[in-house]
């Protein structure tokens, strides 16, 4: 019997597609609505005893192997592992083909980091801090033991050195994002490069295949010279943090059971919630939830429940993803930890869970805790606030997709508001027709563009990670485009940290190369930027001459300026239109030429 067949039988097709699309009995087979194109009645089929799936809309099938190529876009071999894995099959006539694919060599190398990190913190005596911090966090053994808890300590190249003895590639560990290559790297000897977590607590990453993808690691002790509190894994082929959940791989099932997903921060937060049973929670890591990572809860439910940090930060980005569920039709629930509880899952927890536990059962519905914070915020009496109470609220009642449930949060700001329907609906026009300025109430237009910010275009941002990840890797080609640039083009970009040191280290000393500027810069907003970039460099610039990286970089430069002054004469338009609605003659004038320069 082939390997294939062996994993077919072993695995229910009906039951693993199952995890990615709702189905029904239909029969001896099972039904659904497809998952690669939209559609309202159900023509997506699975047949158990023939394995294979089919839909009838647009055409597609095949058997579970296709199927998992096709929905998590990855080759033959990856998902070949993946299944085997899963069926508990050690593969024999695709073995070599397994062992070719880079990205399941740097799953194997995560998988014997994880291993190692986690021995490192429970076996070794220069552990014992590490230990102790986390018994005083209430982490018990058997949680460290189900999520792999680890720790490295502070030397430059533990890790390293032990995956080079263990036969792993270099370039295999630099591409799994766990070493860092310097310029000057020699691979055959092995100098030149060194560990990125140093003297950290680390928590693995899985995907939902149990595959581990990345790290996240927390210093034990501050230390500003070492990078930020957390530093993760960059981007690499097999992890995109905005595409994973933190705890998925352990909570999905019981958040089908529960239907019910709880979104937290941090990966404490996470294992805080596994240790009191309380299975079906995952972790954003601090960022808003993505597009990508809304889609992958919505494979086990359309209820999502979330808890963020109580501060101003914590609380707004998570509105970013709160935004992003309701659009895509999730029930969007807040969950509030009372006052002095905690300010977050894993404190509420270790101070009364059953806290918790009540906090998670009461949530309010998102519309409810909108109108209760807006409410609170403002003075509803006064016809200026009252106007602020409208803007805002009506900017989160317009995201719900469903027009039923929208017209009813309308008339329930109008009748609490003491504002009339009609104006409402007026005002939620004003919000379609003019996404960058919101609504235009008079009486609130210089609040609102104080607390707006200036949005830089995607293609000016990809331009621009194109740029400094090449300037990163050979910052002497700043000569090159040094006139052509100006600090203007970066203000509202993660990298004007960087072009301010570049530009004065180049007037300053006419020299720079990239281990000078990874020892010199220091960007605390943006932990291991450099070496991110430089990575991203090694990846998309890889054989290219000294004379097409000369061309590629004044291209990238030209190409900034270009699409900086598009962007820029559109906003000046904008502020041009609106000076001459109101007569001011001298500002038209200013912006006038101001464009005119451009």
């Amino acid at each position: 019997m082939s390997d294939i067949q062996l994993i077919k039988d072993k695995i229910d097709i009906a039951e693993f597609i199952g995890e990615y699309v709702q189905l029904k009995k239909a029969g001896a087979n099972w039904k659904g609505c497809c998952p690669f194109h939209s559609e309202k009645s159900a023509s997506f089929m699975v047949h158990p005893e023939k394995q294979i799936w089919h839909c009838f809309g647009c055409s597609k099938g095949g058997d579970i192997l296709s199927f998992l190529q096709e929905i998590e876009g990855i080759e033959f071999s990856e998902a070949l592992k993946i299944l085997a894995d899963r069926a508990g099959v050690e593969l024999t006539n695709y073995k070599p083909e397994i062992n070719k694919n880079k990205k399941n060599r740097i799953y194997e190398i995560n998988d014997m980091a994880t291993n190692f990190f986690h021995r490192f913190l429970i076996e070794m005596p220069v552990s014992k801090d590490a230990r102790d911090y986390l018994e005083k966090r209430g982490l018990s053994k058997k949680m460290m033991e189900t999520f792999k808890v680890g720790f490295v300590p502070e030397q430059w190249k533990l890790l390293t050195d032990y995956l080079i003895k263990k036969g792993k590639g270099i370039d295999d560990m630099v591409s799994a994002g766990i070493t860092i290559k310097k310029d000057n790297a020699n691979i055959s000897s092995g100098q030149g490069f060194y560990d990125r977590f140093r003297g950290r607590i680390m928590f693995p990453i899985w995907n939902i295949h149990g595959n581990v993808v990345g790290f996240t690691g927390r210093q034990l002790i501050d230390n500003k010279e070492a990078g930020g509190k957390y530093v993760n894994t960059p981007e690499t082929i097999v992890f995109d943090k905005s595409r994973v959940l933190y705890g998925l791989n352990f909570a999905r099932q019981e958040i089908r059971k529960n239907d019910l997903a709880v979104v937290v921060e941090g990966q404490m937060d996470v294992i805080s919630c596994h240790q009191v049973e309380m299975i079906n929670v995952v972790a954003s890591s601090g960022t808003a939830l993505t597009e990508d990572q809304i889609k992958l809860i919505k494979r086990y439910t359309k209820n999502i429940a979330f808890a963020f940090d109580s501060d101003e930060a914590g609380e707004k980005a998570s509105k970013r993803g709160i935004g992003m569920a309701i659009k895509e039709g999730m029930n969007v629930k807040i969950i509030q930890i009372p006052e002095g509880k905690g300010k977050d899952a894993d404190e509420c927890i270790q101070k009364d869970k059953q806290v918790w536990f009540s906090a998670v059962k009461n949530a309010n519905g998102v519309m409810e805790w909108y109108f209760s914070k807006v409410f609170g915020k403002y003075n509803s009496n006064d016809p200026k606030e009252k106007q602020l109470i409208a803007t805002e609220l009506l900017e989160e009642i317009i995201k719900i997709p469903y027009p039923v449930e929208r017209d009813e949060y309308i008339k329930k700001l109008s009748d609490r508001a003491g504002i009339s329907m009609d104006i409402l609906k007026e005002e939620m026009q004003n919000i379609k027709n003019n996404t960058k300025t919101k609504i235009k109430f008079s009486v609130t237009t210089q609040k609102i563009q104080e607390k707006s910010k200036k949005i830089v275009p995607n293609k000016l941002q990809l331009t621009n990670t194109r740029f400094w990840s090449l300037l990163a890797k050979s910052p002497e080609l700043y000569k090159i485009v040094e006139k052509l640039l100006k600090s203007d083009y970066f203000v509202n970009t993660e990298y004007v940290k960087l072009y301010e040191f570049i530009n004065k280290e180049y007037n300053n000393t006419k020299v720079l190369s990239a281990d000078s500027l990874r020892e010199n810069f220091k960007d605390g907003l943006v932990v291991n930027l450099i070496d991110i970039l430089v990575l991203k460099a090694d990846r998309d610039f890889e054989g290219l001459s000294s004379i097409e990286l000369k061309e590629e970089i004044e291209f990238l430069a030209n190409q900034i300026k270009n699409e900086w002054n598009k962007f820029r004469r559109e906003e000046l338009n904008m502020q041009l239109k609106k000076a001459e609605s109101i007569g001011d003659k001298e500002k038209a004038n200013n912006i006038f030429a101001e464009i005119a320069n451009l």
